[in-house]
């Protein structure tokens, strides 16, 4: 099998999503567990999870482009975390 941009693409690489606090400008964070150093943010999650998956594409396509090692995910099922804010843990 020929491992290309879709190939990669379509692994379920674990992608961690939180709030972002108002000091840190709010809205959402999301990062690749494999790839920390691929990130994305946004208003709303669906922002954040579309900037992260962006970035995580053009990041594969380089490495494929360079012949670098690609690290494929060990765990092969699909997972996306997502940290509640201490607010909505918060019982009045």
């Amino acid at each position: 099998m020929q491992k290309d941009l879709e190939y990669y693409l379509n692994l379920p690489y674990e992608i961690i999503l939180r709030k972002l606090k108002p000091q840190e400008r709010g809205g959402y964070f999301a990062y690749y567990r494999d790839y920390p150093y691929i990130m994305g943010d946004g208003e709303n999650e669906i922002e954040a999870l579309r900037d992260v998956k962006d970035a995580f594409k053009g990041a594969i396509a380089v490495m494929l482009e360079k012949k670098d090692y690609i690290k494929e995910p060990e765990d092969k099922r699909v997972r996306i975390n997502i940290a509640p804010s201490p607010k909505s843990l918060k019982r009045d």
